[in-house]
């Protein structure tokens, strides 16, 4: 079992990073609540993993920025019909804290709204993880109010195409813009925009 990896971030996007040990680069995939956190190319990094094997596709690591991040996406595993990638997806919308909030308050109409998840599998989450969720200890059955701000997009074609790269539709992402516009600042980063962005679709 691999712990964590400590290094040189040598290269960030939305889902996935790589980091330099060693002369040798490790492709670890993040969901974009731990992605958004790290700094840039260049800097010092340390990521809690956990290793996935899949017989037809090998191991593949996945890192995240806190503990509670990684107990929630190793919970995520053990639901029926929820694989890594689509715990990812889910994490990336929506933080720690909110989602375990949509899982305590059984909150099925915020949690469809996440990529990839319909009513059926909104439920089994209900069922299968609110015992875990609690014992963990994080989130509240209150649901998280946004905040203020401009009307600005900043960033909006490298927001497009990190989001099209994520599977969403373009009306998908039309949407989502404008109800994120007036929360932003003008000299918001892109990965602060990602993050609205995203968190937006569980709302």
């Amino acid at each position: 079992m691999i712990e964590f990896v400590k290094g040189r971030l040598h290269s960030k996007q939305p889902h996935r990073v790589v980091i330099e040990q060693n002369g040798t680069g490790f492709e670890i995939l993040v969901p974009f609540t731990t992605s958004s956190r790290l700094g840039a190319a260049g800097s010092q990094v340390e990521l809690l993993c956990h290793l996935h094997w899949r017989q037809e596709d090998g191991p593949q690591l996945f890192g995240f920025f806190a503990e509670d991040e990684r107990q929630l996406f190793r919970l995520l595993n053990r639901v029926n019909k929820v694989g890594p990638k689509l715990a990812i997806n889910i994490m990336s919308a929506t933080s720690p804290e909110a989602f375990a909030g949509m899982i305590l308050s059984e909150d099925s109409v915020r949690l469809t709204a996440l990529k990839g998840v319909g009513p059926k599998l909104a439920s089994r989450l209900i069922v299968e993880l609110k015992e875990g969720i609690a014992k963990l200890g994080i989130g509240s059955a209150q649901p998280v109010e946004a905040d203020g701000g401009s009307s600005v997009i900043p960033f909006e074609a490298d927001v497009r195409e990190a989001l099209e790269n994520l599977g969403y539709t373009g009306k998908e992402i039309a949407q989502s813009l404008k109800r994120v516009a007036k929360e932003l600042s003008p000299d918001a980063s892109i990965e602060t925009t990602i993050e609205a962005v995203l968190r937006s679709f569980s709302k």
